[in-house]
């Protein structure tokens, strides 16, 4: 059965959802995935893919993908495990940030704790401005 994503908020400004807690994403089917929540349409984002994915213990993801145009960047957030790029393979543990450029064949392996993780992508060599050159202080008073 299909796990619906929790919305937190929609407004016009922000939206945010909840997954769940990370120990049960492995067992949880979003859409059609079973261990893995794409974010994209959920969150409304137009320059980015987001999503959450869990892998039981000791498990492989299916396949081994690239991408046309997007890179993308891993963050372990739980568990270990290790990753190949091409014909680099190296290990993952929490806290452990990877980017792949679009070419790189990659594949994960869950260690015996299992592995959480988020992935990000968007176009390579789209970023024109970050943080200091694009963000813009406001007079927004906090509320909480």
């Amino acid at each position: 059965m299909s796990q619906e994503l929790k919305s937190i908020i929609s407004s016009k400004n922000c939206q945010a959802v909840c997954v769940g807690p990370w120990a049960e994403i492995a067992q949880r089917v979003y859409g059609q995935v079973k261990g893995k929540a794409f974010l994209k349409e959920a969150l409304g984002t137009t320059g980015s893919e987001v999503s959450v994915g869990a892998l039981p213990a000791n498990t492989a993801l299916p396949f081994f993908h690239a991408h046309k145009q997007n890179e993308e960047v891993y963050v372990v957030l739980k568990g270990s495990g290790k990753m190949q790029v091409d014909e680099d393979v190296f290990d993952l543990q929490e806290g452990t940030v990877v980017r792949v450029s679009p070419q790189g064949s990659r594949g994960i392996i869950s260690g015996p704790q299992g592995l959480t993780y988020l992935c990000m992508q968007a176009k390579a060599g789209s970023l024109e401005e970050w943080t200091g050159d694009d963000a813009i202080l406001t007079k927004t008073l906090a509320k909480w």
